[in-house]
């Protein structure tokens, strides 16, 4: 568990929750449902304020790591792993006939041991797929009949930050018994 902090135009730190993997630094993020965000002005910056949010954030880690220990316990079945793929992909492109690569594709693991079927692990091999792009569909092509593209990794902090905020919440109704 890392905190990472943003600093946005209107001169405010944020801390938000971010979790890493074992082997891998994905950057998963905690909905904001699991933990609100923190945000300290710059202006009139009081020192306090950052030694305050320093000890909300370690307070809310316990809670965090139940419910990735959640994730890692609930087993999902193939159809749930294509519906949190299915979800990630209709929120990331809207229009599953335009995307270039199908929901299935997001499930393929990038490394040794994301193979495993738990919440947790398909919820950060989806995430790091769509993030970090890259991925080409050989099956899809466009109406044309030219091959897609390969699908294009995220690079703004704002895209990647709601990205992950929704994909947590996909996985808390996964979590919940919500898509079966």
């Amino acid at each position: 568990m890392i905190v990472r902090t943003v600093t946005t135009k209107a001169a405010l730190t944020s801390f938000i929750a971010v979790c890493f993997g074992w082997v891998c630094t994905n950057g998963m993020v905690v909905s904001d449902g699991t933990f609100q965000r923190i945000s300290i002005k710059h202006s009139g910056f009081n020192p306090d304020s950052v030694i305050e949010a320093s000890f909300e954030v370690l307070n809310a880690v316990p809670d965090i790591m139940n419910k990735v220990q959640l994730f890692q316990d609930r087993i999902l079945t193939d159809a749930e792993q294509l519906a949190l793929a299915t979800g990630a992909a209709a929120y990331r492109w809207e229009d599953l006939d335009k995307a270039p690569v199908s929901p299935s594709l997001l499930l393929n693991p990038r490394r040794y041991g994301d193979g495993a079927k738990d919440l947790f692990i398909t919820l950060n091999c989806v995430q790091e797929n769509i993030i970090r792009g890259g991925q080409r569909d050989r099956s899809r092509r466009r109406p044309d009949g030219s091959r897609m593209p390969k699908s294009r990794a995220i690079k703004g902090i704002d895209e990647d930050m709601k990205l992950n905020k929704a994909l947590w919440e996909m996985a808390e109704v996964l979590r919940n018994g919500g898509a079966q």
